[in-house]
C-alpha cells in the first residue's frame, strides 16, 4: 500500500521533486521515508532501505502531503482554540449582559429621579400596615407619601441612624402621628439589593408572630429601596451582650427569656408558618428586643421560603456571619433546618458565656466560643464557661449549666445530632419551669433525632 503510494506520489510530482529537492536532501530524505515505511507497514528495515533506493524521489511529493497535513492540522487547532476562546466570551458576554438587564429592572420604575426629588417624593405612596400583633392597634391600613419619611428621618440625617447592616442603614423616623419606626435603607448592588428588599418583603408579609419582627411598610421607587419596621427601643441583643456600656448588664432571667422567646419565632418559621422559612442568618445582632425585652427575630434579608412540606433543604450560595456559619456548608450547597439550629446554638453561648462567637483577643485555644465551650463542658468544667456576670441565686448558675447543654447539642458536627427548634422550645421552657429540680438535659439534647 504505502508503495503504491509513493509511486503515485512520484508520477504527479516529480517535477516538482527535482526542482526542490538537492542529491544530499533526496538522501536524508531517503533514510526517513524507510523508516516512515517501517512504522507504517511493519516491514523489515531491509526491505524498507531497498524499497527507499527504489522511490528514491517518491518522498519530496509527499513531503508536500505531510507539510500539509501538519498545516491543516494546525489551522484546526487554532480554530478549535479561537472557537473555544469565542464560545466563552460570549457566555461571559451574555452573564454580564443579563446581569444589566436584572439591574435594569430593578431600576425600572426609576423615574431616574432620586428619592429626594420633590416630584417623586410628593407623589410615590409609602403603605403602611398595622401591626396586627400589637394590643392597642387599631387595625387599619394607611398611606403616607416619601416625603413624609424623609421629613421622619430627617432627610435621612446621620445622627437618626441606629444600626447598620450588609445592605443599608436603619434610621429612627417619627411619623406625623407620634409613632416611632426603624426605617432601614438599602444600598450597595443594585441585584443583591433587590434581592434583600424581595425577601424581606415576601416573607414578612406572610409569616407573622409575636417573636418576629413586623414589616410595617416599604416603598420603592427610583434606586432606592425603603423597609419600615417597628422601632425596638432596647436595640439588639448583640449590643446588650457586647456594648461598651458597662451598666447594659442582662440578668440570667431576662437572658432566659431572650432565649425562649427567640426559640420560639424560630420554631413558627420552621415548623407552624405557612409556607416555612429557612432564615439563614440567625445572630444575637438580628434579634432585636422591644421596650419590655421581648425578643424578635429579624432582618430577613437571605430567607428562604420552602414551599413544599416535604423539602428540607434549599440549594443556596455559601451565606451567613463568621462563627455562625454550620461546619457543613462549608462543603455543602444546600441550607437546611438544623443549619439554622447551629446558629441558635451560637446565640445560646453568647447568653450562657457572655462572649462574642470570635474573639482574637483570647488566647489560641479559645478565640472561637464553641470548640472552646464544648471542650470545657467534655471536661467537666462546664460552670466555668457561665459568664461571670451570671450572679445572684445560685440557681441562675445551673440554669445556665444546663442551657449550655443545650447549646452544645445545638453545636454538633453532625447535623442529625441537633434538635428541632420545637425541641429547643421544650428543653428551654422546661428549664425555666423547673430550676431546682430537672436534671439537665445532658442525654436528651445528644441523641440523635430524624426530621
Amino acid at each position: 500500500m504505502t508503495e503504491l503510494k509513493y509511486m503515485s506520489l512520484l508520477l504527479s510530482n516529480y517535477g516538482a521533486a527535482q526542482s526542490r529537492c538537492s542529491a544530499g536532501d533526496l538522501a536524508a530524505l531517503r533514510g526517513f521515508a524507510a523508516g516512515l515505511d517501517a512504522a507504517v507497514a511493519g516491514w523489515p528495515p531491509a526491505t524498507a532501505a531497498a524499497n527507499a533506493s527504489n522511490n528514491c524521489c517518491a518522498w519530496p511529493g509527499d513531503r508536500d502531503g505531510v507539510v500539509a497535513a501538519i498545516v491543516a492540522g494546525t489551522a484546526i487547532v487554532a480554530g478549535t482554540a479561537i472557537l473555544l476562546a469565542a464560545t466563552v466570551f460570549a457566555t461571559w458576554l451574555a452573564w454580564t449582559r443579563r446581569r444589566k438587564d436584572d439591574n435594569a429592572r430593578v431600576a425600572a420604575d426609576e423615574d431616574v429621579e432620586s428619592p429626594s426629588s420633590s416630584a417623586s417624593a410628593r407623589s410615590t405612596l409609602v403603605l403602611l400596615f398595622s401591626n396586627s400583633d400589637d394590643s392597642d392597634s387599631d387595625d387599619r391600613t394607611t398611606t403616607m407619601t416619601l416625603d413624609d419619611v424623609l421629613k421622619a428621618t430627617g432627610n435621612f440625617d446621620e445622627s437618626r441612624i441606629v444600626g447598620c447592616g450588609g445592605f443599608g442603614m436603619v434610621y429612627r423616623a417619627t411619623l406625623a402621628d407620634g409613632r416611632d419606626v426603624a426605617v432601614k435603607r438599602l444600598s450597595g448592588d443594585f441585584y443583591q439589593m433587590e434581592r434583600e428588599f424581595r425577601a424581606e418583603v415576601e416573607t414578612l408579609s406572610r409569616v407573622r408572630h409575636r417573636n418576629l419582627v413586623t414589616l410595617q411598610g416599604y416603598c420603592r421607587v427610583g434606586k432606592d429601596r425603603l423597609l419600615i419596621y417597628p422601632y425596638m427601643s432596647n436595640g439588639s441583643l448583640d449590643h446588650w451582650l457586647h456594648g461598651d456600656v458597662p451598666e447594659q448588664q442582662l440578668t440570667w432571667p431576662a437572658r432566659l427569656r431572650i432565649a425562649r422567646g427567640a426559640a420560639r419565632g424560630l420554631a413558627h418559621l420552621h415548623d407552624t408558618s405557612e409556607p416555612r422559612v429557612l432564615h439563614r442568618d440567625i445572630k444575637s445582632s438580628n434579634i432585636l428586643l422591644d421596650g419590655d425585652l421581648e425578643p424578635r427575630l429579624a432582618d430577613f434579608g437571605l430567607a428562604r421560603l420552602v414551599r413544599s412540606t416535604y423539602d428540607t433543604h434549599v440549594t443556596t450560595d455559601l451565606v451567613g456571619t463568621l462563627g455562625y456559619i454550620p461546619p457543613e456548608y462549608g462543603h455543602s450547597s444546600v441550607a437546611t433546618y438544623r443549619g439554622d439550629v447551629y446558629s441558635f446554638g451560637v446565640v445560646l453561648l453568647e447568653l450562657v458565656t457572655g462572649r462574642r462567637p470570635v474573639d482574637m483577643t483570647k488566647p489560641v485555644g479559645g478565640r472561637d466560643v464553641t470548640s472552646w465551650a464544648v471542650r470545657m463542658r467534655r471536661e467537666g468544667k462546664g460552670d466555668d464557661v457561665v459568664d461571670i456576670n451570671v450572679s445572684g441565686e445560685r440557681r441562675h448558675r445551673e440554669e445556665a449549666v444546663r442551657v449550655l447543654h443545650v447549646a452544645c447539642a445545638c453545636v454538633s458536627e453532625n447535623p442529625k445530632s441537633r434538635p428541632t427548634a420545637q425541641q429547643l422550645v421544650e428543653w428551654l421552657d422546661a428549664i425555666a419551669a423547673a430550676p431546682d429540680t430537672s436534671p439537665a438535659p445532658a442525654n436528651d439534647t445528644e441523641q440523635q433525632v430524624s426530621r
